[in-house]
């Protein structure tokens, strides 16, 4: 992601953003100026707030409910009250535009043919954490469905605003991320044999216009012999 210094206006990539005093955020290259982006506040409880469902969305589409105050990043679904940075993915809503922001959001299982049954099966795991086996067939049946991306949202959204990870959690989010892998080199493994292909195929036309270039120049040759008896034979 993209941050942009508030001292000299100096702009950077960056992977995420990094624990500075006051909350989260990165120190300028260029001038040092320490830049909080997500500020760390206490919030007071508050005894009017419904008790947030454990691991699960509350809205049609996977999003989270939202108390007043409170924002969703459209990345990656954190729920907080800060406005210009996710405490969860770094994102800076600033910088996110409209198109992005509608590409964030959307149900990213609207309309997919396996999206009832990855519904489900999210639903029947959720809250067991302790079920290995349910939450490692729930990741292969995202990875099958090409929807890794909404297991991970899952997996993320488990940890309320706040609080430390669970081990678990941590480690059906590591799987997900490890099949992800595995599908970019599947992906890049059929690139490799589809290269080949076509690089064997290109010789083989190459090899096949030197022949015939090479009977071409022997006809013309022989042409030419045969022409040259005729006139001094």
């Amino acid at each position: 992601m993209q941050v942009e210094c508030s001292q000299c206006g100096g702009t950077e990539d960056r992977a995420g953003l990094d624990a500075v005093p006051g909350g989260f955020g990165f120190r300028c290259s260029t001038c040092a100026t320490v830049n909080v982006l997500a500020p760390v506040m206490a919030e007071p409880a508050r005894e009017d707030a419904p008790p947030a469902p454990v691991g699960g969305p509350t809205e049609p589409g996977g999003a989270p409910r939202l108390a007043p105050g409170e924002i969703a990043c459209p990345k990656c679904g954190h729920v907080q009250r800060d406005p210009k940075a996710c405490h969860a993915c770094g994102l800076m809503f600033a910088k996110v535009d409209a198109t992005l922001a509608r590409r964030f959001a959307a149900d990213p299982l609207l309309g997919h043919p396996a999206g009832a049954r990855i519904r489900s099966r999210w639903a029947e795991i959720a809250g067991r954490l302790d079920d290995d086996e349910g939450h490692r067939s729930f990741v292969r049946l995202c990875a099958e469905a090409r929807m890794l991306e909404y297991a991970g949202q899952c997996y993320r959204r488990l940890t309320p605003p706040g609080e430390a990870e669970d081990e678990r959690v941590a480690k059906y989010r590591q799987r997900v991320l490890a099949a992800a892998l595995a599908a970019v080199g599947r992906v890049e493994s059929r690139q490799t044999r589809v290269d080949g292909n076509r690089m064997r195929l290109l010789l083989a036309l190459t090899f096949g216009a030197l022949i015939l270039l090479a009977f071409a120049v022997g006809m013309y040759l022989l042409a030419r012999y045969q022409k040259y008896w005729q006139l001094n034979g």
